[in-house]
């Protein structure tokens, strides 16, 4: 169950956003603040995974009272609420889960509220991920951890042959697993996990484990199981460089 605060300096607005909230089950009201000073208080005091935060208010807008949250270290997730859809590349530029552009639906809502839940799943799985490899002394370059089909999955490097971009979601090939691992994760964030000595991003849309190499040609590299991928135009000459020197 997610704790929530909601922010809204309209009156009506905030009413109905509150109402969303009191009916989803996974989700519990802290507060309900009609500023972003008056939220800024309730979260000094309390701990909440999550704010529901309209852009567009007096004092402090959403968004900087947000860029201010990050700019002290952990936030709570944010989905937006506002009624100017200009905002909406501004929200996302700082991370923010969703953007819900008013008047908006329960359905709306609902899925807002899933995203924050399955990024949470995520958060919290990243963090017993590193409980673990700290309790058992493993060695962060040798596994990393996978949050798929409602668990966490162990993944030693030397299994996955290659990542794929989907939209918001990664595909994660490995030899342990059958059937591909796909994750609610950016490419950047899996980036920073993975040794650059062994993982290279060849594409916008793929990383591959370097050791997994059979040949490449003509813009196209084939990997030891034949699986053929194209090699983006950016990437081509920081990939051949990187194979001069392996």
């Amino acid at each position: 169950m997610l704790k929530v605060v909601a922010i809204d300096d309209e009156p009506l607005a905030l009413r109905q956003l509150v109402a969303y909230i009191e009916r989803v089950p996974e989700l519990t009201l802290v507060a309900q603040c009609q500023s972003a000073v008056e939220a800024a208080g309730v979260l000094g005091r309390e701990s909440v995974d999550a704010i529901f935060c309209d852009i567009n208010m007096p004092d402090l807008s959403g968004l900087d009272f947000v860029r201010s949250l990050l700019s002290g270290g952990e936030a709570p997730l944010v989905v937006f609420t506002t009624a100017y859809s200009q905002y909406a590349l501004e929200g996302f530029e700082v991370a923010a889960v969703d953007y819900l552009l008013k008047p908006f639906s329960m359905n709306d809502f609902q899925r807002a509220v899933n995203r924050l839940v399955e990024r949470k799943q995520q958060q919290l799985a990243l963090s017993e991920a590193r409980s673990q490899q700290a309790a058992e002394g493993a060695r962060g370059d040798d596994v990393i951890y996978v949050r798929a089909d409602h668990r966490t999955h162990a993944v030693a490097l030397r299994d996955i042959r290659y990542v794929q971009a989907m939209g918001e979601y990664l595909r994660v090939y490995a030899d342990s697993h059958p059937r591909p691992l796909t994750t609610l994760l950016s490419m950047k964030r899996l980036g920073e996990q993975l040794p650059h000595d062994r993982f290279m991003r060849i594409h916008r849309s793929f990383i591959i484990n370097l050791s997994r190499i059979a040949h490449f040609a003509k813009g196209r590299v084939t990997l030891n199981d034949e699986t053929e991928l194209p090699i983006g135009d950016s990437y081509r000459t920081a990939f051949e460089e990187r194979l001069k020197k392996r």
